[in-house]
């Protein structure tokens, strides 16, 4: 009826039919697979990670490091430089993840946002490293069904980790609890 309601549905309209040209809705729904809520925050995160890696390299009053160690922009500056990096496999993947495929769930979501919640209520209180390692068990145990076994050795690896990196090679000071941990 209309050639306009036509071409904008998927169909070719009358004035190319017979010239092999596509259409302006086949053209939108190349765009439409193509584009992704993982490639849009991909993309979005990759832009302001550029943003912020071109800040705090511009900023000169924020050092990397000094002679001292690590300086105030080291950890925004390798955060962003991990997730620019991260951000790339969702700009450049071939398929779609659903939120179900991942195991993602309302309730898991939230049971996680509470666990992070109280680790930072915890984490001065208890200690840095007990707090750790309890969030880490307990998230396995809770949030995603783990045994305790493997809970336990991930929350004991996850502790190590912390110690050996920021304690250890970073000298970062790490809050002590009352057991002195």
């Amino acid at each position: 009826m209309f050639p306009l309601t036509r071409t904008v549905r998927g169909n070719t309209s009358p004035l190319s039919e017979g010239k092999g040209e596509k259409s302006l809705g086949t053209a939108r729904s190349r765009l439409g697979s193509w584009l992704s809520a993982d490639r849009v925050f991909g993309i979005v995160l990759a832009v302001v990670m550029l943003v912020v890696i071109v800040d705090l390299t511009r900023a000169t009053h924020l050092v990397f490091w000094d002679q001292s160690g690590p300086g105030p922009s080291w950890l925004p500056l390798c955060l962003a430089v991990i997730l620019l990096v991260l951000s790339l496999p969702l700009i450049f993947s071939r398929g779609r993840t659903a939120a179900s495929q991942l195991g993602a769930s309302p309730s898991g979501t939230a049971k996680y946002i509470l666990l992070v919640l109280a680790l930072a209520w915890a984490f001065p209180i208890v200690g840095g490293l007990l707090s750790m390692g309890l969030f880490v068990v307990i998230e396995m145990l809770w949030v995603e069904k783990q045994r305790w076994l493997t809970s336990l050795v991930a929350g004991l690896v996850s502790v190590v980790i912390v110690q050996l990196i920021f304690a250890s090679l970073l000298g970062v000071p790490l809050p002590v609890g009352p057991l002195g941990i």
